[in-house]
Parts: structure tokens; sequence; C-alpha cells
């Protein structure tokens, strides 16, 4: 079996470098709330497609919140916004029947 000298000298290079990888894995954060772009990017819509989303289906509080000028989405509750969404009238239809009931 011949072994390339370089390939075994690479040896303790490449264990360091599996180590700081695998602390950075370790470490990872992952991130909670998300802007716009961020919320378009990760549910795969386009930042306009995010906005009306935001007007017509998500619920401010909820959803996403407002804060020093910015709106940061939960990235937990659009989760369990996609799942349940399906079939599901939006918060603003419901209020809208509701209303449509009482007139």
């Amino acid at each position: 079996m011949n072994l390339n000298i370089e390939a075994v000298n690479q040896i303790p290079q490449i264990l360091e470098i599996v180590k700081i990888l695998s602390e950075k894995i370790e470490n990872k954060v992952e991130k909670r709330w998300l802007n716009v772009a961020e919320t378009a990017y990760y549910l795969g819509y386009s930042k306009d497609h995010i906005h009306k989303l935001k007007t017509d289906h998500l619920v401010e509080g909820k959803h996403y919140h407002k804060k020093a000028g910015r709106v940061l989405f939960d990235k937990l509750e659009l989760d369990k916004w996609v799942i349940s969404s399906k079939n599901m009238l939006n918060p603003k239809e419901i209020a809208n029947l509701v209303l449509k009931d009482l007139i």
C-alpha cells in the first residue's frame, strides 16, 4: 500500500479544520426573527408577496411584530402557519363573514 507522504503530513491540518467546523456547527444558534427579505427567502416568495401575506393572512402580534420601524417575522409562528393554513380561512376573511352576518 502506497501512501502519499504529503497527504499523511496534512492529516493534522485536516483534523484541525474538522474540529473547527464541528465547533461552529455545535455553537450555531438558529435565528428566530426574520426581516422581510429573509422571510421571503425562507418561504420561497417575493418580498411583495410577503407584504401581501402580511396584509391578508398574517396576524400582527402573532406572526410578525413591528419594532423600531422594522417588521420582524417569527419563524416559529410562520412554520405553524404554513403547516396549518391548508383549507383554512384567514383571520380577515373570518372577520368579514362575522361582520356580514351582523349587518
